[in-house]
């Protein structure tokens, strides 16, 4: 008898697969909801914050200077970024009596890892996943096979072949759908990663101009 007849994948549904892999791949399913709840947050949230499009950012920035600060102040809070948060803390902060010159970089290295942080929220999470799953997978594995020898054992001297390769490929996929989970969160990870890397030192840069503009007067 053929493997794949012996399988009949054809004849199997999702839940099938599920059921056949033990109680792990449920805890598996589980992961694989949460880690696409996670990814589709994120993108979300990424596309809402418009990391990428800094036009309206720079459109301003080309118009600032130390006389003129306060005047483009509605139209950095018009702009939905988190680039635009910080440069309008760096603003509204400067000349402000009640920072000194510490106290106003203390407040604007507050406001850039507040910002920071709401675009790392979750990722953690995302990284559990990806790195759990595939040994998850393989605690499956493992016990699936001490499954499939136990009853290759209480068959005696009737040893079927079909008993044990089904008994393998039952267990195996706990590994092929940890893997599953683990690559697209992995990938995810470090896009969201990447990104975040990125808006960072686009916020850098951003206070340094800001602070440069200011000091600027016509």
């Amino acid at each position: 008898m053929e493997l794949l007849e012996f399988i009949n994948l054809n004849n199997l549904n999702n839940l099938d697969l599920i059921s056949k892999g033990g109680p792990v791949m449920f805890v598996l399913l589980g992961f694989s909801i949460f880690a696409f709840a996670i990814i589709f947050v994120k993108l979300i949230q990424f596309l809402s914050a418009a990391l990428t499009k800094t036009n309206k950012i720079e459109e301003v920035l080309s118009k600032l200077n130390g006389s003129n600060a306060k005047k483009h102040l509605p139209d950095i809070q018009k702009i939905k970024s988190p680039l635009a948060r910080i440069i309008e803390v760096v603003i509204v902060t400067k000349g402000d009596r009640r920072f000194d010159k510490e106290s106003r970089e203390a407040e604007i290295s507050r406001i850039i890892s507040v910002e920071v942080r709401a675009l790392e929220n979750y990722l953690g999470g995302l990284e559990v996943i990806a790195s759990i799953s595939p040994l998850l997978g393989l605690f499956g594995t493992v016990l699936g096979m001490i499954k499939a020898f136990l009853n290759l054992e209480k068959a005696g001297s009737q040893i079927d072949p079909a008993l044990l390769a089904g008994g393998i490929w039952e267990a195996l996929l706990t590994t092929a759908f940890g893997l599953a989970i683990a690559i697209p969160a992995l990938a995810a990870y470090h896009l969201f990663e990447n990104k975040i890397s990125n808006t960072r030192d686009k916020i850098n840069d951003a206070v340094v101009r800001t602070n440069t503009l200011l000091n600027f007067k016509k």
